[in-house]
């Protein structure tokens, strides 16, 4: 009796034990402002300490969990469902508006769950032991039956904690499921989707369903089949095989056979089917029209599930496409044709004589990019279809100040037009200024306020003069993505030993009031990176910086230029450069065009003055000349941020025949002062 009543005791410890643990019961990716908010359910089973768990996640493509949180904030817990959240960079609680019953205890803000519907999460112990998972480890879930983008998934009752992830205890949704639903979207509050999980399993023959709706099942008519779409079945308590049934789709166990209005799942023995996938797709032979119906899968004494899905065969009619868009086409007067654009004309069912591509002057296009350009071209059909052809546009040669707007048209027989709109302008001829005449005296390169980049970019024009200048139809260029390019277009006057800012966009920019904008044309790398300003062939000023090699790095914080150093020479030297502490607009700090704060010292200027040539550097050396007479220490950085070259005591010159050719930074360093400058090795 005795040893009875014990191994009682035991088992009634051990399930007790067992049951103290927590549970990931759910999780969501919302549809709210900046696609918030993410949350991760948890259900305390029993009496559970949170002070001894932490959850993880692990993010894309990455293979490795990190950003743990500790959630001892939540305290203990029993029989209670918690809720760990993220509002993204939201400045209202979205959490607190979408489950306004969840008391303020349980609830904990972290960025663990601020996750992609591609991302992994995990719960761990003290010990780092995984108690519970959602997510294959080491698996991006783009395209993953577990994947929750714009969706969520919950947990199936009596199912927990799996020590890892296992897919068949949890009920899926589609991607894109709940666009245009919460609360913020005149909807349901998306609290409504959680709490409900039980530690009671069912005993009743289940079906489980994941995938629905599938969407997109289309083809052109006499074209069929569509391609397949995809869900899967899984039970448990299963008592006879599952029938998957469709009256207008066709359904498979495999992929690419074996398609027929229904299929059978075979009767598992043990009444539990794994997840199982089902192919979908419509069937050739349709008319044109729209098709869709719920698919019913069943099985004996279970409740049959429907899966939503839907299709369109297209009548096989000549049809015609212009993708793409142009940008503003331009050139300063007397300098056409602009740099030509392009966008891409295709089309489908059509006769021999293929498609015409016309636009009305003064624009022209052509086949070639630096081929013959005229107002209309031919692309000939190949097998009934064009695919994709790429057409170059131009704003013409010889055309006055002003701008231009015109329509390409795309036209085959049979077939409806279709059209781009385009504009074009030819400004007015730059009025160039001596070389530093205007210098760069602050860069936005990587602002935060309210996830602000690229929006909040931007960088500082300072007039050194003593006369206005007017920097219309000069241009704004990266020095080394030659892509990277953007003339001024309207008339922007920077006053005598004043300020101006150009900036990324107009609004939202973190609370800036810029005098122009110049789009997505230029971005101001975190890194690396440079800004060039030129008027026709002549640089008036670039800075070039070095991802905190010798210039500042900051984040959520402007570069600006001692406000001593105001030269287009030493604003090449980022020891002149400091990291801005003034706050301004949403909370980043800088003094867009307002005067800089810091000095540079006049040891630094004045004491370390140096040549070095030749530069470009054709040959092994580099020559080294400094004004005091004194030896020098020369550091030279690639522009990844890398020490190429580490030389002490150096009098005349620098062996720099181990470097490849590319730019470079020097650093010359003379007791407590140094100097930078750019090096091009040819």
């Amino acid at each position: 009796m005795k040893q009875t009543y014990s191994l009682i005791v035991m088992f009634f410890m051990a399930t007790i034990a067992f049951a103290q643990q927590p549970i990931i019961t759910g999780i969501l990716d919302a549809t709210c402002s900046g696609g918030t908010p993410k949350v991760i359910e948890i259900y305390a089973d029993g009496e559970v300490d949170f002070s001894q768990y932490s959850l993880e996640k692990e993010a894309n493509a990455n293979v490795g969990f990190s950003d743990a949180q500790a959630l001892s904030d939540l305290g203990i817990k029993t029989d209670e469902f918690v809720y760990v959240y993220s509002n993204g960079n939201n400045a209202n609680d979205i959490f607190a508006q979408e489950f306004p019953n969840v008391p303020a205890g349980n609830s904990l803000e972290s960025n663990v769950a601020n996750n992609n519907g591609d991302d992994r999460v995990r719960l761990v112990d003290g010990s780092g032991a995984v108690i519970d998972q959602y997510g294959a480890s080491g698996t991006d879930g783009t395209g993953e039956v577990w994947e929750y983008t714009d969706s969520y998934a919950t947990r199936i009752n009596g199912t927990g904690p799996d020590g890892g992830f296992s897919a068949g205890n949890w009920s899926f949704n589609a991607t894109g499921s709940l666009n245009g639903e919460g609360s913020c979207n005149g909807g349901s509050f998306y609290e409504n989707l959680f709490g409900t999980y039980t530690t009671t399993a069912s005993e009743e023959p289940t079906i489980n369903v994941n995938g629905s709706p599938v969407t997109g099942l289309d083809y052109f008519e006499n074209n069929g089949p569509s391609q397949e779409g995809q869900f899967t079945v899984s039970g448990m308590n299963l008592e006879g095989s599952v029938l998957v049934s469709s009256t207008v789709f066709e359904v498979s166990l495999t992929s690419g056979a074996g398609f027929s209005d229904s299929v059978e799942v075979a009767f598992p023995s043990n009444g539990e089917l794994p997840i199982t996938d089902i192919y979908v797709r419509l069937p050739a032979g349709l008319t044109a029209g729209d098709y869709a119906e719920s698919i019913e899968v069943s099985s004996v004494n279970a409740t049959t599930q429907t899966v939503a899905v839907a299709g369109t065969v297209t009548a096989d009619d000549p049809q015609v496409t212009i993708s793409g868009n142009v940008d503003n086409l331009q050139y300063t007067e007397g300098n056409g044709p602009s740099t030509a654009d392009s966008f891409t004309v295709s089309g489908l069912f059509l006769d021999a004589s293929g498609i015409n591509v016309a636009v009305n002057a003064p624009f022209e296009v052509a086949l070639v990019e630096d081929g013959t350009y005229s107002t209309s071209v031919d692309i000939p059909s190949v097998d009934g279809g064009v695919d994709f052809v790429d057409v170059f546009v131009r704003l013409s040669a010889g055309q006055t100040l002003g701008e231009f707007t015109g329509t390409v048209t795309a036209t085959a027989n049979n077939a409806p037009d279709d059209t781009l709109d385009i504009t074009g302008s030819v400004l007015a001829s730059a009025t160039c200024a001596p070389v530093g005449s205007i210098i760069i005296t602050e860069v936005m390169q990587n602002p935060s306020a309210a996830g602000n980049d690229p929006n909040g970019e931007y960088f500082e024009l300072y007039n050194t003069t003593a006369n206005d200048i007017d920097i219309q139809s000069w241009v704004i260029s990266d020095d080394n993505q030659a892509a990277e390019t953007h003339t001024i277009a309207t008339s922007v006057i920077v006053p005598a030993g004043g300020y101006i800012v150009i900036a990324n966009s107009a609004t939202p920019n973190g609370g800036l009031t810029p005098d122009y904008t110049y789009g997505n044309d230029i971005s101001l790398g975190n890194g690396t990176d440079g800004v060039i300003i030129s008027c026709g062939a002549t640089v008036i000023d670039q800075v070039i910086w070095d991802n905190g090699v010798t210039f500042p790095d900051p984040t959520g914080a402007s570069m600006e230029l001692m406000s001593n150093a105001f030269t287009a020479e030493l604003n090449d030297d980022g020891t002149n450069w400091v990291t801005a502490t003034t706050p301004y607009g949403d909370g980043d700090l800088g003094t867009p065009g307002a005067p800089n704060g810091a000095t540079a010292s006049n040891e630094s200027q004045s004491v370390l003055q140096f040549s070095m040539y030749p530069n470009p550097a054709t040959s092994g050396t580099l020559n080294i000349n400094v004004t005091n007479g004194g030896s020098v220490d020369v550091e030279i950085f690639s522009t990844l941020g890398q020490r190429v070259v580490n030389q002490k005591a150096v009098t005349t010159s620098v062996n720099i025949s181990g470097l490849n050719t590319g730019l470079y930074i020097v650093k010359l360093t003379q007791g407590e002062a140094s100097q930078t400058r750019k090096l091009v090795v040819k």
